[in-house]
């Protein structure tokens, strides 16, 4: 394979002031560290703090780190990344999160990634550029670098066009991402929405898993991500002493088990309500059964994470203060902290189901990790139908998030399945994270974009007017513009 550029906004690992190097924080940089292929380079952001750090090995990959100021990071990935793109690609965005100052950071960050990738890819390299915070940096690579295979992959759920519209810089995106050879999503609802938005708001004609803007062809397609089996499967197993200690202290019969970021994405106070109806109605006693949640603290400066900590906090009180057992240790057990591989295996391996109720999400690896580290064939999982994951694991209980009811019947039907059932249930998902596993996935998609005829690299985007139609009303839109124009 030709030389490979991986350019997410995280680099592997996270850089101290002081010099200090750790791990990075979240599932993307942990999965992408899992396939990174020997002498690959990485660019990325090396995390608060870092300032401007010098290229460095890891292993055999080669690290390129991108400096970003205190305000970029506050405008950049705070703002626009996450307090624009992530609400509304999770259909919650705010009408006072439009906020221009950040866009034009976005934009100014991007395009210092193209230019870091730019200089650090060899002559004809395949660059794989990585999620929500690197939008533009396909058509802005592609203006400096025509000889380069770009591939995009979203991590995160695409919205449909008709919420994908509210954005202003809406065709700014789309052109940006268009300047791929190979767009990757975690879902088919995805790959659809995507498509229908460009051919609504671009007049993109498609062909199948095709687009055609002028006369540069882009590939659209399904790219479900997954973890890495063997390893995860070899932490489970050595975590079984650890796992029957966390039960032993917990001393119940029942453990219903969440781990999350903290966001409000993820559903946390329904699942909570549905444990503590459970508790009202007696189908569940406080005293042989237990809730742990563990609250990954996460983007703690916006507003609505923010938000999000006060309420399950309070809801979390609220439910340790009516069911206080006779010991006086509440039934929920809440752990705002992150663990470690080791750590999360064995919490793994201790409970009797994994309560996932994202109210949207591309794909929840966690569920998927659940699945590897469960060697012993045991355990179930509660799995949101809006979880890319739900696709992958159909033997899973799947909910309706917003159903406090389903969510309610799932959680006593995972306690309650026949030994037999739950263990032919987690035998099939178990097989399904081994065929797809992280590795399949990182082979399945770069393996498609070194297929891309050199012939559909070469052509911008055609500048032409386009005329897109909203709420039944034409208007005309700035022009779409040849690579490198903003």
């Amino acid at each position: 394979m030709r030389s490979l550029v991986v350019a997410a906004n995280r680099l592997p690992v996270e850089i101290s002031a002081a010099g200090d190097v750790t791990s990075s924080p979240g599932g993307l940089a942990s999965a992408l560290s899992r396939v990174a292929v020997a002498g690959s380079t990485w660019v990325g952001w090396a995390g608060p703090g870092a300032g401007r750090v010098a290229p460095m090995s890891l292993g055999d990959a080669r690290l390129q780190p991108v400096a970003l100021s205190a305000g970029e990071e506050a405008r950049y990935y705070q703002g626009f990344s996450n307090s624009v793109l992530w609400p509304l690609f999770h259909g919650r965005l705010r009408r006072e999160e439009m906020n221009r100052a950040w866009w034009r950071t976005y934009r100014g960050v991007n395009e210092r990634f193209a230019i870091s990738i730019a200089r650090t890819a060899q002559p004809n390299a395949t660059v794989w550029v990585h999620d929500y915070h690197l939008l533009l940096v396909p058509k802005l690579l592609r203006a400096r670098r025509s000889d380069v295979r770009i591939g995009l992959f979203l991590h995160i759920p695409f919205p449909n066009a008709q919420l994908f519209s509210m954005l202003p810089w809406r065709q700014e995106v789309l052109s940006g991402m268009l300047g791929s050879d190979l767009i990757g999503f975690q879902v088919a609802d995805d790959t659809a929405n995507f498509i229908s938005t460009a051919e609504r708001l671009l007049h993109a004609t498609v062909d199948g898993h095709r687009l055609r803007i002028g006369s540069r062809t882009v590939e659209v397609d399904t790219f479900p991500i997954s973890v890495d089996f063997a390893r995860w499967d070899a932490l489970g197993n050595e975590a079984a002493d650890a796992a029957a200690a966390l039960r032993a202290d917990l001393g119940v019969t029942a453990v219903f088990l969440g781990i999350d970021r903290l966001d409000y994405t993820k559903g946390i106070s329904q699942r909570l309500q549905a444990f503590e109806e459970l508790l009202d109605e007696g189908r569940l006693e406080a005293e042989h059964c237990a809730f742990v949640q563990v609250a990954v603290p996460s983007r703690t400066d916006v507003p609505a994470y923010q938000d999000e900590r006060i309420e399950v906090e309070a809801l979390v009180d609220r439910i340790n203060a009516r069911y206080r057992r006779r010991n006086g240790v509440g039934p929920v057990q809440y752990i705002e902290s992150s663990f470690d591989d080791t750590g999360l295996a064995a919490w793994y391996r201790a409970a009797d189901a994994l309560v996932v109720t994202s109210l949207a999400d591309g794909m929840n690896l966690v569920a998927k990790e659940f699945v590897a580290a469960r060697g012993d064939g045991d355990g179930m999982v509660v799995l949101s139908e809006f979880a890319g994951a739900a696709q992958d694991l159909p033997e899973a209980l799947i909910v309706n998030p917003y159903d406090i009811e389903a969510i309610k019947s799932a959680l006593m039907t995972a306690v309650s399945l026949a030994p037999e059932e739950r263990q032919e249930r987690m035998a099939a998902m178990r097989d399904s994270v081994r065929l797809h596993d992280v590795h399949h996935w990182a082979d399945h998609f770069l393996q498609r974009l070194e297929a891309v005829p050199r012939t559909r690299r070469r052509h911008s985007f055609l500048r032409r007017p386009v005329i897109t139609k909203l709420s039944g009303t034409a208007r005309r839109v700035r022009p779409v513009a040849h690579d490198g124009e903003r």
